[in-house]
């Protein structure tokens, strides 16, 4: 037995069926995995199978059955079921046989590796003059690129507007049993696929038991309203028509915000005493959906999850008045260690994740098998996330290259021939992964860093409070490095005369990138320096500095800066600070974040930068109107290139050359990992 992870790894009863562990996989799946198709596809049905097979006890299968007109096509006609998978505007038909087979296919990939298959029964009811049935509101019409708000704080601002705006009153008692009835025979259809175990979302006003639970939403003055039975009233209904048509025993879910727009801690309390005996886990999540999926700026490594606090007070409510109720905790809990403690200091009996499956396929596996320190850490970037109309083209994960492709690995990763001997030429991320990888394939590889560190661009992470899961990533693979038995070679700046001298099958260069300064005039004898090289020089700096280039990485060093006690403006072209930055569940937690960082400002839709000199800079407006900003320092952000002229340099360096990472194309953490990973396996 695994001592160190006994608790999260104890087989946990639920109902009738038995969880192998105590860790489970929620419904967050990156959308790449799934098309257009009308079926689950085998690239979907391979990752959640991996789920599985590598520790994840139950899985979720996110999709929606729908009886009636919704964004993927006409209602669905009587007896015939439609499902959505992610995408959400993919429509699945199970009266298809087609997706009736690769449904079945999925429940019993999962139920091969001794997982249960989870999904959520969605109920209707017919519509009339009076708006739907709610649920998650949708974002547009904003002055932005593709409809979002000009102003990022102005999307949250929206959503509580469409959350306090809608209201159940319309809905009649007759709509709310048709409701209640449709559920119940969605989940009978659903049990013949296999389904051991059903889930209801009814967090953050995501659908309409929760729309009747909150405050916000629910102004009835019925039976349905006001008090917190009334308004627990149709939840009550569904769980107990649930029960009642499968069998005490059969397991319920249901995911809960505890606090949150129109709900508060005393009621959701409430409600779990009325839930007793009718639902068999709890799962707790934020109020709001963007710190439900926190990241650098919301959390930290001693508090990885916003909702423990609370899960932990409804556990040992739960529990001091005798209940059998489970509560399962979720949002940013992929350290091991950490969920072990929870559970052994009895906080929650479940632990419910999702990155902690797309970041590591082997997640589970190393857990078993006491390797926790090689479980690579998740970055918090959340551009795995389904995304929004900002975001169309953005779904992976930036550190585990094997997602999206699990299924045909075997036909993209090159057998392991004879031994090779490997130069890998700079210590940055995507070097640092294509040494490791090529070790693992039982190549003899030495790495190259001209520096005294590994690590290259991520040294930054190191500096930045918020930066922390980069930073853990980046040190993680300088372990995994010294782990691999690749020799290092630091301060060594390689050159192709001194890699000939040692007869390398292959040379991999990774020597990074070029650093830009945005295009503007500076003035001869201005105190100037590019963002990278402000880290760690903190204390010699001035008290005013302003940045010119508002991406990503300039506002961070903005924030970075000003965390240190300077007073700094960020200044940009665009609409927006960090505009390049993911929109799912990302920006807006940045902006709050730089909003209320002391000695921050912003200047943004600069229509030019006229002149910049030891005084400040001077610019004009959006108006058009001229204003003058003092700095002691201008710090230039002005991204980075390619730099394809060193690389032809090491050409005739080895047998084979191979160029990777920011050196051959301009990217982020995402691309130079992949790119180390995949020449790698061509090695």
């Amino acid at each position: 037995m695994n001592r160190r992870y006994e608790y999260l790894l104890r087989p946990l009863p639920v109902g009738n069926v038995l969880l192998k562990n105590r860790m489970v996989s929620t419904a967050g799946i990156p959308h790449m995995l799934q098309g257009a198709e009308e079926w689950p596809t085998d690239r979907l049905i391979t990752h959640l199978a991996n789920r599985a097979k590598n520790g994840a006890a139950a899985v979720y299968l996110n999709f929606a059955m729908r009886t009636e007109e919704g964004p993927g096509g006409p209602p669905a006609r009587p007896g015939e079921i439609q499902m959505t998978f992610p995408p959400h505007d993919t429509q699945v038909n199970i009266a298809k046989t087609s997706a009736h087979n690769y449904l079945c296919q999925t429940i019993d990939a999962i139920r091969y590796y001794e997982s249960i298959a989870i999904t959520q029964p969605m109920g209707s009811y017919t519509r009339t003059d009076g708006p739907g049935m709610g649920g998650t509101p949708q974002h547009g019409g904003g002055d932005g690129p593709m409809g979002m708000p000009e102003d990022p704080m102005e999307q949250l601002r929206q959503e509580q507007e469409q959350c306090r705006g809608r209201d159940v009153g319309h809905i009649t008692k007759k709509q709310l049993q048709e409701f209640v009835d449709s559920t119940v025979e969605s989940a009978k259809i659903l049990r013949q696929f296999g389904f051991e175990m059903f889930s209801f979302h009814n967090a953050y006003h995501n659908g309409i038991m929760s729309e009747f639970w909150s405050t916000h939403t629910n102004h009835r003055a019925d039976e349905y309203g006001g008090s917190v039975y009334n308004r627990a009233r149709l939840m009550l209904e569904v769980m107990d028509a649930m029960k009642q048509t499968f069998g005490r025993d059969y397991p319920l879910e249901m995911l809960i915000s505890v606090d949150g727009l129109g709900v508060n801690r005393r009621d959701t309390f409430e409600l779990a005493k009325l839930l007793e005996g009718k639902v068999d886990i709890l799962h707790v999540r934020h109020g709001d959906k963007d710190p439900q999926h926190p990241i650098g700026f919301t959390s930290s490594r001693e508090v990885p999850c916003p909702n423990l606090d609370v899960a932990a007070a409804l556990t040992e409510s739960i529990r001091s008045r005798g209940g059998k109720m489970l509560v399962g905790v979720s949002a940013g809990l992929q350290n091991p260690d950490f969920n072990e403690k929870i559970l052994r200091e009895g906080k929650a009996d479940l632990i419910c994740m999702s990155r902690a499956w797309i970041c590591d396929s082997e997640y589970g596996r190393k857990i078993y098998e006491d390797r926790a320190e090689d479980i690579n850490p998740c970055i918090r970037c959340n551009k795995c996330h389904v995304p929004n109309d900002s975001d169309k083209f953005r779904s992976f994960c930036s550190v585990n290259p094997k997602i999206g492709v699990e299924f045909k690995l075997d036909q993209i990763i090159e057998p392991v021939g004879e031994k090779k001997k490997v130069a890998v030429v700079g210590g940055g991320p995507a070097g640092m992964k294509c040494a490791v990888t090529c070790a693992e394939r039982g190549h003899d590889v030495t790495l190259y860093e001209k520096q005294d560190r590994l690590g290259g661009q991520l040294f930054h992470a190191d500096y930045a409070s918020f930066k922390w899961p980069l930073a853990d990533y980046n040190h993680y693979l300088i372990r995994q490095v010294e782990k691999s038995g690749v020799k290092v070679c630091l301060s060594t700046e390689a050159t192709k005369e001194m890699l000939e001298k040692e007869s390398y099958d292959h040379v991999v260069v990774a020597i990074g990138p070029k650093f830009n300064a945005p295009n503007i005039p500076v003035a001869e004898g201005t105190n100037t320096m590019l963002a990278v090289d402000v880290y760690g020089k903190e204390a010699e700096l001035p008290h005013e500095i302003v940045i010119i280039g508002g991406s990503e990485t300039g506002t961070e060093t903005g924030m970075y800066l000003a965390e240190h006690g300077h007073h700094v403006t960020v200044m940009t072209r665009k609409y927006m600070l960090a505009d390049d930055a993911p929109h799912a569940h990302y920006v807006v937690m940045m902006m709050d974040a730089y909003l209320n960082q002391e000695g921050f400002d912003y200047v943004r839709k600069v229509r030019k930068y006229i002149r910049v000199d030891s005084s400040g800079v001077t610019y004009l407006d959006e108006n058009g109107e001229e204003q003058f900003i003092p700095a002691d320092l201008v710090v230039l952000s002005g991204g980075t290139s390619a730099v394809p002229d060193k690389c032809a340099e090491f050409y005739g360096a080895g047998n084979h050359i191979h160029f990777i990472g920011d050196c051959y194309r301009a990217g982020d953490v995402h691309k130079a990992v992949t790119a180390g990973w995949a020449v790698a396996n061509q090695i």
